[in-house]
This record gives structure tokens, sequence and C-alpha cells, in this order.
């Protein structure tokens, strides 16, 4: 079929919602693969014949997939050959016309199960780091930070959300860098990318963004941030019960 351009957006594209979608990523073996576990068409009045193409990104690389029909593709796992070791994952879904290169319906800037949405204001993401078991990097135009974790140590993010301790000990300070960024740069939070962090931080009861000629301000802040959001999860809770009960359980 023609390629299709990245760019295309013709008049009357049909916008999938996120949450029609499910992605899952297979990255225990040597050989990366995805599957497009749902895709839900349903009340969107769309003819058939509709074909599946898949734009799979990672970092600087990118590569497209087709999945054949758009209501009985194909959910096997499929293996990508051009996709690098290190990056943010993203999906691009596009629906087209056999042997057409126009555009019906897409969704863009879709992430795998897993690793979190395009809403998420913390994302865990494995990265080769050498030595380093894991590091923060604060994405600004995203509006969030990514946790990247050692694949030496866990071979995908299921395996790294799953340690407790690993969770417990890392992503509270993880919490504490992406709030001494804001704190840093007045004003951050009132750019649209960060509206769910900002969200976030209006649920907890944290409603003003500190002085930033202030350290008595800044420090008393990144405080309250990081206690909320142990809170939240009650990290200290659930490492007591995993020492009592075994770390296996």
């Amino acid at each position: 079929m023609p390629r299709l351009s990245t760019l295309s957006n013709p008049t009357g594209l049909v916008e999938l919602e996120k949450g029609r979608l499910s992605i899952l990523l297979d990255e225990s073996s040597s050989r990366l693969a995805f599957s497009l576990a749902r895709l839900d068409l349903s009340d969107l009045l769309l003819e058939p014949p509709l074909n599946l193409v898949i734009v799979v990104r990672r970092g600087n690389t990118e590569e497209r997939v087709e999945l054949g029909s758009a209501w009985q593709w194909d959910k096997s796992y499929r293996p990508l050959t051009e996709i690098g070791s290190d990056g943010t994952w993203s999906f691009r879904v596009l629906l087209v016309r056999p042997d057409s290169a126009k555009l019906v319906a897409a969704a863009e800037n879709i992430r795998p199960t897993g690793q979190g949405n395009s809403e998420a204001f913390i994302a865990l993401e494995p990265a080769d780091l050498g030595q380093r078991p894991w590091e923060v990097e604060i994405r600004e135009l995203e509006g969030r930070a990514v946790l990247r974790f050692s694949k030496q140590v866990y071979h995908s993010t299921g395996e790294a959300e799953a340690d407790k301790v690993f969770t417990a000990l890392v992503l509270p300070e993880a919490v504490r860098q992406l709030a001494q960024w804001v704190s840093t740069n007045a004003g951050a939070l009132e750019e649209e990318a960060w509206a769910p962090f900002k969200g976030w931080l209006l649920l907890h009861g944290i409603e003003d963004e500190p002085d930033p000629d202030s350290e008595e301000q800044k420090d008393a802040w990144l405080k309250s941030v990081v206690d909320a959001f142990c809170e939240r999860f009650e990290f200290v809770t659930a490492l007591s019960e995993a020492r009592v009960r075994g770390w296996d359980e």
C-alpha cells in the first residue's frame, strides 16, 4: 500500500479516544514486540473496509506495522526490528482505506499499558544506564518526569513496579526531584502540559507554588508534596507488611 504521511489530517478525520485502545509490550526477551490487545470502534459509524496501521516510536527510531482489518486485526505479538533500545514508547494508530494513503481515523501518542499515559506525571522506563541503577529525567514539554531504571535489573516496567522495595524507596525521590524542578521554574504549573501535576497537587490540598527566591518556602513545599505522595501510596505500610509476610508473596 502507499506510504502513509504522519502529517496527514484530512477534513472529517475521526479522532479515536485513548480509552478505546490497549497496547501491550513484551520486553522480556532480546526481541521487542507489541500487541494491539483492544480497539473499540463501537458507536463511531465507521464504514468498512478499513485497515489498521500502527506507527511505533521510541526515542529517535520509528517503525510501521500493518495489522489487517480494523475489525479482525492480528492480536498476536508483532516483533519490532527497527526500534531502538532507549527512549519513551509512543504509538500512533491509523485507520485507512485499503490501497489508500488517506486517513479515516487516528489516535495519537498512545502509551503502552503499564507504562502510564500522557496524563501521568511519573512514568517508568527501562534504559541502558551502565552501573547506575536508576535516574530521573524531567521532560518539560511533556509536563512530567520519567524514572529510567536499569534494564539489567528489571526487564520491563511491570517487573519494576512489582518490586515493593524499588517503588517504595525510589518513587518518593523521583517525586521530590520533579517537585524541586517545578519549585525553581516559576509559572511552570500554569503551562497546559503541567495541568495533570497541578491537578494532583490541588487534589491533595497543595494550592500555591512556593516563592522561588525563598529557600524556606521551597523546602516546606517540597516536603508537603513528597509527604502527600507517600501518604497516598502508603509506602511504609507496604514495606512493613512485605517484611512480615515475606518478599515473595
